[in-house]
């Protein structure tokens, strides 16, 4: 930190940064990510401001700006304060129809904050809403800020130094190189396999939509059960894209190509851990699979879990920190080529991924109150145009597709979230 106004990109937030300014070139509001948060009943909104405010003064960055630093970019504290938006869902509607409207209106509407929030009021409770800028924190640092805003001791909330620096400084000289050409390695292999595609249209004005699918106690409960028969005590993540390669490919993929490439985050952050708020601590992992691999069942999970073992033991989860570091020299241009693209030209992605795992507030609720259900939201590039977000609030999983509209073929979607169903369960 140059001082307590200023903050540079980590190498993390950097990587954000060059997807959302992919996402803004293509016309939409960029790379904005939501929490939505229903609550039984209407919380202290005037103490949720107070917090607001404390917000501010405590951690300067969240509502700074964006400014250059020579070749590289930094948040610049402003000062302002983080006002909470208040809407009203209309009187004789459908509450649950009206609520998911109006959060939609919000999320798809120009924005130049870093984060904002909004209470959407109901006849009872109603929806809290956070959107923030990815390159500001990433999902597990919103969850953080959630538990700040609701927290009885929000002075043991404190700002540390990025993980990924942390991380990079502890390694030599020739440690970061030899992980370097281990990652590079990785990439190109990565690269090799062009992946299907869930839409055809890459170009013209899109909206964000949202649809969610959630699982009571005993469904998610069976998931976790088969998830760790399939790909173990840790692979529930990959759990979750297997499936969804399946249905994808028992579906169609409407850009039918070679296989699957899905990457996904792990956090650097350790569990639970109430701090660094803000920045991204995150390292990149891949998950890919040749279609005729993806069509059995049993040899997919053990292939997924396989190439997860082998990253894990030559530290290719790490490998890709130097990179990262590398990546921070670059211009948003030149970089979000190797982010995106296949040597062939095509989108790296199949869809956009991330586990945010357990969302939890305990008894207390969120000041207070019960959380009764939660959805999440993210913009994404196009292609893939489309984003799957999993969580699971109080033990029970729920899945959020963020989808680009014309560009996702709704009728298509819901055919793959039916099949999901199918595949999670297993019950075909």
């Amino acid at each position: 930190m140059t001082n307590s106004q200023e903050q540079l990109f980590n190498p993390g937030d950097y990587f954000t940064y060059v997807l959302d300014q992919e996402i803004r070139n293509a016309g939409m509001p960029g790379g904005y990510c939501g929490f939505a948060l229903q609550l039984a009943q209407t919380p202290d909104l005037s103490a949720l401001q107070k917090r607001l405010d404390l917000l501010v003064e405590r951690f300067p960055q969240s509502s700074a700006v964006i400014q250059p630093r020579g070749k590289r970019f930094a948040w610049v504290a402003t000062g302002d304060p983080i006002p909470l938006e208040l809407h009203q869902c209309q009187p004789g509607a459908d509450e649950v129809e009206e609520s998911q409207r109006l959060l939609l209106d919000i999320f798809n509407r120009p924005e130049s904050r870093p984060l904002t929030v909004h209470w959407i009021a109901g006849a009872e409770g109603g929806t809290l809403l956070l959107i923030w800028l990815h390159p500001l924190l990433d999902a597990r640092g919103c969850k953080i800020l959630l538990d700040f805003l609701s927290s009885e001791r929000p002075e043991s909330f404190k700002e540390s130094s990025s993980l990924i620096e942390a991380k990079l400084a502890q390694w030599s000289f020739w440690k970061k190189l030899q992980l370097f050409f281990k990652a590079k390695r990785h990439n190109t292999a990565a690269n090799s396999l062009d992946s299907c595609l869930p839409t055809q249209i890459e170009q013209g004005p899109q909206r964000l939509h949202l649809k969610v699918q959630r699982f009571d106690a005993a469904q998610s409960q069976r998931i976790a059960k088969l998830a760790q028969q399939a790909t173990g005590l840790t692979g529930r993540t990959l759990y979750y894209l297997g499936c969804f390669m399946r249905a994808m490919e028992w579906v169609g993929p409407p850009a039918a190509k070679d296989g699957y490439c899905i990457p996904y985050a792990f956090n650097l952050r350790r569990q639970n851990a109430p701090t660094p708020v803000f920045g991204n601590h995150i390292g990149c992992l891949f998950a890919r699979a040749k279609r005729e691999q993806v069509r059995d069942r049993t040899g997919l999970f053990a292939h997924l879990l396989s190439e997860h073992q082998q990253v894990v033991r030559d530290e290719l989860d790490l490998a890709y920190l130097p990179l990262m570091w590398l990546g921070q020299w670059l211009s948003p241009e030149k970089y979000a080529k190797v982010l995106r693209k296949q040597h062939s030209g095509g989108e790296l992605s199949s869809l956009w991924f991330s586990d945010i795992g357990e969302l939890s507030w305990g008894k207390k609720g969120f000041l207070g109150v019960p959380v009764s259900n939660l959805s999440l939201m993210c913009w994404m590039t196009l292609p893939p145009g489309l984003a799957l977000l999993a969580s699971q609030l109080n033990g029970k999983l729920v899945l959020s597709y963020s989808y680009l509209s014309p560009a996702i073929d709704e009728a298509w979607l819901d055919a793959v979230m039916a099949r999901m169903d199918v595949e999670l369960l297993d019950s075909q």
